[in-house]
């Protein structure tokens, strides 16, 4: 596991009139979630394991895949799931860190949702659908 990794990434702050963005969550235990939402209100969360077999390298197992539509609540954001999938896919992706701790990864990490560039979140972040009922 690389500690470099470690923390919570988000592409917005690269583009950020994009409609759409995704942001990455990577803990120290091994586990983490890619986080998709657009303008449109709909959102997709992907729940995975990962390890990074050597360097530049990341191996990342999909376990679950949920998707909604989220609404704003007061100051927050509610997310409504509207589908709970439990998934078993592989995923192995080259990563590197560039010039201002940039998050490269050579391929999305789910091809049809999601971006290859990222910036460091701070304070982090968590799965927003973790407390969703």
């Amino acid at each position: 596991m690389d500690a470099h990794l470690v923390g919570y990434w988000s592409e917005s702050a690269l583009d950020p009139g994009s409609p759409e963005y995704t942001e990455l969550g990577f803990r120290a235990d091994g586990t983490g979630w890619q986080y998709w939402t657009s303008w449109s209100t709909a959102f997709a969360v992907h729940r995975f394991h990962w390890h990074t077999p050597g360097p530049g390298r990341l191996t990342t197992r999909l376990r679950m895949a949920l998707d909604g539509t989220w609404s704003l609540d007061g100051p927050d954001v509610a997310h409504r799931i509207e589908r709970r999938e439990h998934v078993d896919t592989v995923v192995e992706l080259g990563w590197e860190l560039g010039p201002g701790r940039q998050l490269t990864l050579d391929q999305p990490l789910v091809d049809v949702l999601g971006g290859t560039k990222f910036l460091p979140v701070d304070g982090g972040g968590t799965d927003p659908t973790l407390t969703e009922h």
